[in-house]
């Protein structure tokens, strides 16, 4: 082979090569830039996704203003304090929602919680009935989460205290109205009287003489959910 064809083939296999190094060079620039394209996209859906959850938490924590009394929202700060400490301050809507139902946040013993001590009624501080009642309140969700029960269970026991999860575990696992109407006929032994709320206008405005039997409704007229 002589030396020009020799030397064409040589700077075809050069051109080839170059080619083929330009194609890999290409490639690669545009894999790196999917991927910059692609991680700038998960960055920015992420801020959307978190910008979204705050507004939507914004707007309940507006919500819920709205339907709690100032002397309630006075211990909004204290309550996610000890329900922090028991873990379970993702329930700090209904506790306040409680503390609504009870007392309006307008006695010493603000979450009626002095007999779930065994103490006579309204022998609690605030912070003292708001620290027990975290405390209850998290016994009640551990025994509902062994036996199967949902929250609505969770907070007429709070009421009703927590045999009424037993009888609940033992009729399906889920509270209704009519549950509650049948637990509280059998502790009070069928004993009634006259119950004048408008929460109790659906029912000819009365109840048995154990507990409150409307407790939950009560309860979820001031959640923002």
């Amino acid at each position: 082979m002589d030396d020009k064809k020799l030397k064409k083939i040589r700077e075809k296999r050069n051109r080839e090569r170059q080619a083929k190094l330009e194609y890999g060079v290409a490639v690669g620039a545009a894999i790196c830039f999917l991927l910059i394209c692609v991680a700038v996209f998960a960055k920015w859906t992420k801020a959307v996704r978190e910008r979204k959850l705050m507004e939507e938490e914004r707007e309940r924590e507006a919500r819920e203003e709205a339907l709690l009394s100032d002397s309630v929202l006075e211990y909004k700060d204290l309550m996610h304090y000890y329900a922090a400490e028991e873990g379970i301050e993702e329930h700090v809507p209904v506790l306040l929602a409680i503390m609504e139902a009870e007392t309006k946040g307008e006695r010493a013993d603000v979450m009626q919680s002095s007999e779930s001590l065994g103490l006579e009624p309204n022998s609690l501080g605030p912070e003292e009935s708001i620290e027990q009642a975290c405390s209850y309140y998290s016994n009640l969700l551990d025994i509902a989460d062994d036996l199967g029960c949902d929250e609505k269970s969770v907070i007429q026991a709070y009421n009703y205290g927590p045999g009424y999860l037993y009888y609940v575990s033992d009729h399906g696992g889920k509270h209704t109205f009519d549950l509650a109407v049948d637990y509280a006929e059998e502790m009070s032994g069928g004993r009634t009287s006259g119950y004048y709320h408008d929460i109790a206008d659906f029912n000819g405005n009365w109840m048995y003489l154990y507990g409150n039997m409307y407790y939950v409704m009560l309860v979820e007229q001031y959640l923002p959910d």
